[in-house]
C-alpha cells in the first residue's frame, strides 16, 4: 500500500510539473500577433530589411495593420526582436502574402527566404509570392482609402478569379517546385503602387534564383494556355495592319493544349496545337456580323493575331533561354540520361516550333 502511495505521489508530481511547463511554454492567444503579410527590401549593405504586417482588431486600434521593420540578416532573429517590439509573439500561422522588392529579387536571396519559411510546418501551401516594383514597406505601410484591411485587400488581389487568372498565382509551393525543377523556370506577379491603389501589372521571370526580366500579363496569359490551364482570362485583340478590324473583346475562354516534340535534344523541333473556344462580348470595326461570311473571316483575324503572338511569346523566351511553359519536358521524359538546366537552355535556345491556333467563336454573347 504505502508503495502505491509513493508511486501515484511520484505520478502527481509529474503531472503537475508537465502541466506548468506547458503553461509557460504556451502563450495564451492575447499574447500573440498573428502577422498576414511579410515583406523584404534589401538594405544598404546587402542585409535583409524585414517587413511584418498584422492585422488589428477594428475596436481595438484606431490603425487597421500595423507594420513593423527591422535590417537583419536571420529571418528567425527579426522575428524574434520585432515580437520585442510589438511586446506580442509574432507567429506565421496566417501568414498569406510574402512581398519581395524588385531589388531584392535580383540580388537572388528569394530562395533563401521561401527555403526557411518552407520548412515551417506552421505555414500553408497557399501562402502567395509577389514581387513588388519599388519599396516592400513603403506598399505595407501605405493608407488604402477602399481597402482599409491591408491582410484582406492582398489576400483578394491575390485570389484567381475570372478576370485575373491569367497571373500564374504562385504559391510557396509553387516556387519551389520550379526552382528545384531542372525543367521548369519561374514566374511571379509583379506588383505596382500608383497612388493609393495597388495592381498586378506585369509577371517577374526568374532563371535560378535571380529575377532577370518582365513580361506584359498578356503574354502570361498565352504562357499559362501553353501550360495546359484551361480556363483563361478575357482576351483584348488589337489588330494591326488591319483596315476592316480594330478591336475585339473575348471572355468564357476554354483552352485546350497539345505538344509533341521529335524527341531530339540535337535538333529538337515541336508541333504545338492551341485550341480554343470563346464568346466575342465586343467588337469594333466595319465587319456585319450578322453575315455568317464577315463572322468566320473575323474568326480567321483573330486566329491570325493569336498564332503570331504566341510566336512573339517563343521567340522572346527563345532569347532568354527560359522556359516557364516546360516545353523541354516533352524531350526531358524520352531522354536516356539525366536531364540538366544547361540540357533545357540547350533545347530552348535551339528549338524549331510550328504553331496552329484554332479559335472558335461559340457565340457573340451582347454585342457592344
Amino acid at each position: 500500500m504505502r508503495k502505491v502511495i509513493i508511486l501515484f505521489f511520484l505520478v502527481s508530481v509529474i503531472l503537475t510539473t508537465g502541466c506548468s511547463d506547458r503553461e509557460q511554454t504556451q502563450p495564451s492567444l492575447e499574447d500573440l500577433a498573428l502577422a498576414s503579410s511579410m515583406g523584404f527590401d534589401l538594405g544598404d549593405h546587402g542585409e535583409m530589411k524585414m517587413t511584418i504586417g498584422i492585422p488589428l482588431p477594428p475596436n481595438d486600434s484606431p490603425v487597421p495593420t500595423q507594420v513593423f521593420s527591422i535590417h537583419t540578416n536571420m529571418i528567425q532573429e527579426g522575428l524574434v526582436k520585432l515580437s520585442s517590439e510589438s511586446d506580442k509573439m509574432i507567429v506565421l500561422n496566417q501568414l498569406r502574402t510574402l512581398l519581395f522588392s524588385e531589388e531584392f529579387a535580383r540580388s537572388g536571396k528569394v530562395t533563401e527566404v521561401v527555403q526557411h519559411l518552407y520548412r515551417d510546418s506552421t505555414l500553408g501551401n497557399n501562402v502567395r509570392l509577389v514581387i513588388v516594383k519599388d519599396d516592400v514597406e513603403d506598399v505595407l505601410s501605405g493608407n488604402y482609402s477602399e481597402n482599409e484591411h491591408m491582410d484582406a485587400y492582398l489576400n483578394d488581389l491575390f485570389q484567381p478569379n475570372l478576370h485575373n487568372s491569367f497571373s500564374p498565382f504562385t504559391s510557396i509551393h509553387d516556387y519551389m517546385n520550379t526552382q528545384t525543377s531542372p525543367v521548369y523556370h519561374t514566374m511571379i506577379p509583379y506588383l505596382e503602387k500608383k497612388e493609393d491603389v495597388l495592381k498586378i501589372t506585369k509577371i517577374a521571370l526568374f532563371d535560378n534564383k535571380k529575377m532577370i526580366d518582365t513580361i506584359s500579363t498578356e503574354k502570361s496569359l498565352l504562357i499559362q494556355a501553353l501550360s495546359g490551364v484551361n480556363k483563361l482570362s478575357p482576351i483584348s485583340v488589337t489588330f494591326h495592319g488591319n483596315e476592316i478590324d480594330k478591336e475585339a473583346f473575348l471572355e468564357q475562354i476554354d483552352s485546350k493544349v497539345k505538344i509533341s516534340s521529335n524527341k531530339s535534344t540535337e535538333t529538337p523541333k515541336v508541333a504545338i496545337e492551341l485550341k480554343i473556344k470563346a464568346v466575342l462580348i465586343e467588337y469594333k470595326g466595319d465587319r456585319d456580323l450578322t453575315n455568317s461570311k464577315q463572322y468566320k473571316k473575323l474568326e480567321k483575324e483573330i486566329n491570325a493575331h493569336l498564332k503570331e503572338e504566341v510566336e512573339d511569346t517563343l521567340q522572346y523566351l527563345q532569347e532568354m533561354e527560359l522556359d516557364p511553359v516546360g516545353i523541354s519536358e516533352y524531350f526531358r521524359m524520352y531522354y536516356k540520361g539525366k536531364w540538366t538546366e544547361e540540357l533545357t537552355r540547350k533545347v530552348t535556345s535551339d528549338l524549331d516550333y510550328n504553331v496552329t491556333v484554332n479559335l472558335k467563336i461559340r457565340n457573340t454573347g451582347t454585342l457592344r
